[in-house]
């Protein structure tokens, strides 16, 4: 076992037994609230450094886990978008310490899939859940997801507007994206985004309008498309605005799964990124760093969106009565290659 330290003025934690006994958090965890899935030897370390490190189990935490089955759900539109693995992987380590286990499940954005998952974690008796629904609007969806008997965290909607919720400054993200195009002379800049009866989506309009406004230019209703998230949305889009009358010289991709089918669509029409062309991404992404040029992109802290909704749901089963819980984390522009001055094209 590794040598370890303890401050005197720090309470000893799960993780520093982990550490001393050179086990993960969760198997150190499993020990302590007696789960047989551990090996001889690994529970052997973890009951030593235990007993050297005088570890006193959070109380708090042991008395949430009875009459519980130790298990979270989270639900994203689609776990293949890669840095949506860092939410998970931090809403993981978060819960890991209290003991409790993750299941995770792609909704497809159909909000029949999510009823139908909703009900499933109900019959598995979850004890909370973290999902980006796909709708905010749907009747039967808001109905249940309030009937449920288990707290649920949204990731970035509103609806039900009771339920606590992580949230993304997208508007500040695209109102500097417009200003930084502005900065470089383009007039023209259009946004394609998601389905404008979700919050993302809302929120990103409003950065933009906000960003036209501010910098004096006309709001086109043609340059503004709000459809969905899919990638061939990204691609549809472009294609309409690039073979429109009045084609913009930028677009802001408003949505980590539309950027590309704007790259796509613009190498169709042979148009060279930022030459003809200036491209933001609304949700930075592995692609987008690894374009060439790379994408200047959006980029906010997933990692500190699954702390937080990981805590709210720790803090939901610890008091029931508390008052919703909200946290947002900003965005920031993160500048590279796709943008430049409007050519004469």
């Amino acid at each position: 076992m590794s040598k370890i330290r303890v401050p005197a003025t720090r309470k000893t934690s799960i993780l520093d037994v982990a550490r001393k006994a050179g086990v993960s958090l969760g198997t150190a965890s499993r020990v302590i609230n007696q789960h047989p899935s551990v090996s001889q030897d690994k529970r052997v370390r973890v009951l030593q450094a235990i007993d050297e490190l005088a570890y006193v189990p959070d109380k708090v935490a042991q008395a949430m886990r009875s009459h519980r089955s130790m298990t979270f759900a989270c639900v994203m539109r689609d776990f293949m978008v890669p840095v949506l693995s860092m939410f998970v992987d931090a809403m993981q380590r978060e819960v890991d310490a209290y003991g409790f286990s993750l299941m995770v499940a792609s909704s497809h954005h159909d909000a029949k899939r999510e009823l139908s998952l909703l009900q499933g974690f109900e019959q598995r008796r979850i004890d909370g859940l973290v999902i980006a629904s796909s709708s905010e609007t749907d009747a039967d969806l808001l109905a249940v997801m309030r009937a449920v008997n288990f707290p649920i965290v949204l990731i970035d909607r509103d609806a039900p507007d009771h339920l606590d919720r992580v949230m993304i400054n997208h508007a500040q993200g695209v109102s500097d994206a417009v200003h930084h195009l502005a900065g470089l002379g383009h007039h023209a800049i259009a946004i394609i985004t998601g389905d404008p009866g979700l919050h993302p989506t809302r929120h990103r309009l409003q950065g933009y309008r906000q960003g036209m406004r501010d910098c004096r230019l006309p709001i086109t209703s043609d340059w503004v498309r709000a459809v969905s998230f899919s990638p061939e949305v990204g691609y549809s889009e472009t294609l309409r605005l690039l073979d429109s009358a009045q084609p913009p010289t930028a677009i802001i991709a408003g949505g980590s799964a539309l950027l590309p089918g704007v790259l796509r669509a613009a190498r169709e029409r042979r148009l060279r990124v930022p030459h003809d062309l200036s491209v933001i991404a609304g949700a930075d992404s592995d692609l987008a760093l690894l374009s060439e040029p790379p994408v200047t992109a959006i980029r906010w802290g997933h990692d500190e969106l699954g702390r937080a909704a990981g805590q709210f749901l720790i803090n939901r089963l610890h008091d029931a009565t508390l008052a919703a819980q909200q946290h947002q984390v900003d965005a920031e522009l993160v500048l590279r290659g796709s943008c430049a001055p409007p050519s004469s094209r």
